[in-house]
């Protein structure tokens, strides 16, 4: 009788492609082939069974009863841990579902679904250690090997046999991340306008994604330089919905519905917008998986295109930077939200010289806890009284707090600049105590602003020698000493003096009759706080101090 030769045992086994890994296929051999021979099957005959059970797999979508005994024998002897516990009894169950898809996604072909669970091991440490969403591993899956192009909802019915399946917390992604975001908002943008928020957030977006212009593509999003142009509240909407899943999951940001656009986390972020449009990613968006640039041809429109390209920005950076830039950008949101929510209740007409002046001086002495904001429009009141003579040009009065001084052409907070003299004063005002520290950051975003000035306008005027800056800080205490107090910054004369806000309003009085009544000091300082930009926490701490209840 001549030798077997047909196909051997091993390579049966490995048509079913079982997610084992290769130290221990020879434990999976093993194990079937002792269930064969208890069954009195030789492992020749085992492996033409075992591939005409496939073949008839392949066609009826019904697997044989041999397939329904060795397959749990071989998952059991060939993986350990969660998944040897869970898999050998769930197997067939977990195929059924890939092979019959929903109503939403078509079912996988019986190849496809072998490969992708074949991939098991893989795709559950994706899921656990790297925490992607089903999309993004969907998404990886196909980069990694062309033939498992699948959805994510096939990813998903592995996800959650496993346990695993990505979802979001009602809690932690509704209120939970909105107040964070709120304030987070709070400290990016104390007090700026929506032109200024997208210049803040574009400096912040810097850090993470230096190589675009994001305060740019921000511009673009919300209309801000059209004056007749309204906010297209749904793409701001679409895309705060698409950078919520981004704070819990490795998730690619233009995927639109693995986190449910209808569901209740997406309706309630929806319903904080002034807008009344339905849902805007079921409106705008319904026939398509992601949001592309063949969307946004579709759509036409600069803020089409820019929503597009902040989100293809978001899915270019790793999981912890995307993250990070999402946060930005929620922030970003929750500000524009506010601005064209809020109502002002302004100041009372009738503050009083004595009133205005225990606010005066009661920064003088202590931090507000306003974000800088009551410091900022007193220090712009205070310094024009003391700087703005005849010739003296102010630059910077009325800015909000974290605007940038190179993206403002500023030299400090406040700047006062008189050419006939070659001379500028800067004020930096600073809250609480001033460090080394804080003056050589300074020092160094100062270089970059004086060879901005130079090439502006000064080296026209004259040789840089010529010229000198006075740098002032302002500050309630300061280092005792390591304090810089001159240098040369491409030949422009830099000095450097330090005051605490009593020399500062000293300077001040000397050019009135009273600081409480006079009108410039109203129209810089107290006039400004009834802007829609100062919320409404600022007007009241205003006011508590300038009325404080009797104790």
């Amino acid at each position: 009788m001549p030798e077997y030769s047909g196909p051997s045992l091993t390579e049966a086994i490995s048509s079913l492609q079982f997610p084992v890994d290769r130290a221990s296929e020879t434990a999976v051999v093993a194990a079937v082939e002792q269930h064969l021979t208890a069954c009195s099957i030789s492992p020749g005959d085992g492996a033409l069974l075992i591939l005409e059970s496939l073949d008839q797999w392949n066609q009826t979508g019904v697997p044989s009863s041999l397939l329904k005994k060795i397959v749990p024998i071989a998952l059991t002897a060939g993986l350990e841990g969660d998944l040897g516990s869970l898999l050998p009894a769930n197997y067939f169950v977990i195929f059924g579902k890939l092979l019959a898809g929903t109503a939403d996604w078509n079912g996988l072909p019986h190849t496809t679904a072998r490969r992708l669970i074949s991939r098991l091991p893989l795709l559950n440490h994706l899921l656990v250690e790297e925490n992607m969403s089903c999309s993004q591993v969907s998404k990886l899956l196909k980069a990694l090997e062309t033939s498992l192009d699948v959805p994510y909802q096939a990813v998903g019915v592995i996800a959650r046999s496993l346990g695993h399946f990505p979802s979001l917390s009602s809690n932690l992604a509704g209120d939970e991340l909105w107040n964070a975001d709120a304030s987070f908002a709070l400290s990016l943008f104390p007090d700026s306008d929506t032109l200024g928020a997208c210049d803040i957030a574009g400096k912040e977006a810097e850090k993470y994604l230096p190589e675009t212009d994001v305060a740019h593509l921000l511009r673009q999003l919300s209309q801000v330089l059209i004056p007749t142009g309204p906010i297209n509240w749904p793409y701001l909407q679409i895309l705060h919905f698409c950078c919520v899943p981004l704070e819990f999951f490795d998730h690619p940001a233009s995927y639109l519905y693995e986190f449910a656009p209808r569901g209740q986390i997406a309706m309630q972020l929806f319903a904080r917008y002034p807008a009344s449009t339905g849902n805007p990613v079921l409106n705008n968006a319904k026939a398509v998986q992601t949001l592309d640039r063949a969307w946004a041809r579709t759509r036409g429109g600069d803020d089409a295109h820019a929503l597009v390209a902040i989100l293809e920005s978001l899915e270019s950076l790793p999981h912890v930077t995307r993250r990070s830039l999402a946060k930005v950008l929620r922030s970003w949101l929750y500000r524009v939200i506010e601005l064209e929510t809020s109502t002002p209740i302004p100041l009372p007409t009738d503050l009083t010289a004595e009133e205005i002046e225990r606010v005066i001086f009661y920064v003088a002495d202590y931090e507000t806890n306003t974000q800088g904001v009551l410091e900022q429009r007193i220090v712009d009141g205070l310094s024009f009284l003391a700087f703005a003579g005849e010739g003296w040009r102010p630059r910077g009065i009325g800015d909000s707090v974290n605007a940038s001084n190179l993206s403002r052409h500023k030299l400090g907070d406040v700047e006062f600049a008189n050419v006939d003299n070659r001379t500028a004063i800067a004020l930096e005002a600073h809250g609480g105590h001033l460090s080394i520290t804080y003056v050589k950051d300074h020092q160094r975003s100062l270089a970059r602003i004086v060879d901005q000035r130079l090439e502006e306008s000064w080296s026209a005027l004259d040789d840089p020698s010529a010229w000198t800056i006075r740098v002032i800080f302002v500050a309630h205490s300061r280092a005792p000493s390591g304090l810089p107090k001159s240098e040369e910054i491409s030949k422009v004369r830099i000095e450097y003096e330090y005051w605490d806000y009593k020399q500062l309003i000293g300077h001040a009085s000397a050019s009135t009759d009273r600081l409480g009544n006079d009108k410039a000091f109203h129209s810089f300082a107290i006039q400004p706080l009834d802007l829609k930009t100062i919320r409404q926490s600022v007007r009241d701490r205003f006011l508590a101090i300038a009325r404080p209840l009797p104790s």
